[in-house]
């Protein structure tokens, strides 16, 4: 008996199906390429930047609600404070309140600081990698010799073995890389800068604004004591009347 006559010849039914199922297929998904290492990377950087401008982003928003908050607590504070006796100890204490709660928006801010700094940092260490992996610039070809040219002229002219040469996709995307990393740089300087200005002017406002309270405060107070000391005299007047 043959080898072969021990499997039974398979329907052509079934054959006919499977040949139908295999071209069936969408040419897109057996055209669908693989992504590569450097492409999840590439997607898993751009994740983790997403997901850490919106922690920045949100150490920022609260920050700022602290400090709005103590400087409205303060306000309200201490305008209570003249109603009581004890009105300098009064007003101390809000201070401190205030300035407690101003650290606990220093913190959350100084946390968004950091953020900024590392993305900066991986950003300046890439562009480096980029630099190192570039290729070197070919060096420029030499002038052309007048008097080279006429001693050749009686000598077959052998075509030249340099050809252009395209840049590679890995060198574009180098290059590409490189200019947004600069304009990243760019961008996140001219950001702090500014950052660091508003800081600037609104710890100088701030600073003017409790230079103004602690005068105006001082002025009631002398005023209040002035008024005590006109009613002491004139009681005592009234007395030896």
């Amino acid at each position: 008996m043959s080898r072969l006559s021990i499997f039974p010849a398979l329907p052509r039914s079934i054959l006919s199906l499977s040949a139908v199922a295999l071209l069936s297929l969408s040419p897109a998904v057996l055209a669908q390429p693989v992504p590569t290492p450097q492409a999840e990377a590439d997607a898993a950087e751009r994740a983790q930047r997403i997901a850490e401008d919106a922690r920045r982003a949100e150490l920022e928003a609260q920050g700022k609600a602290l400090r709005d908050e103590a400087e409205a607590t303060f306000k309200a504070t201490e305008a209570g404070c003249y109603d009581k006796f004890l009105v300098n100890r009064c007003i101390d204490q809000a201070k401190r309140q205030r300035l407690d709660t101003i650290q606990r928006a220093r913190a959350l801010e100084a946390e968004a600081r950091q953020i900024d700094l590392a993305q900066r940092q991986r950003a300046a260490a890439e562009v480096q990698a980029s630099q190192r992996l570039a290729p070197p610039t070919e060096p420029a070809a030499p002038a052309p010799d007048p008097a080279a040219a006429q001693r050749g002229a009686t000598v077959t002219p052998v075509p030249s073995p340099d050809v252009d040469i395209a840049p590679t996709p890995e060198a574009d995307r180098i290059r590409r890389e490189r200019a947004q990393s600069a304009s990243d740089a760019a961008a996140t300087a001219e950001a702090q800068r500014h950052a660091r200005d508003a800081e600037r002017a609104a710890k100088r406002t701030q600073a003017e604004a409790e230079a103004a309270a602690r005068a105006e405060a001082a002025a009631r107070d002398r005023a209040r004591y002035e008024e005590r000391l006109r009613k002491y005299e004139e009681e005592q007047a009234a007395k030896k009347k």
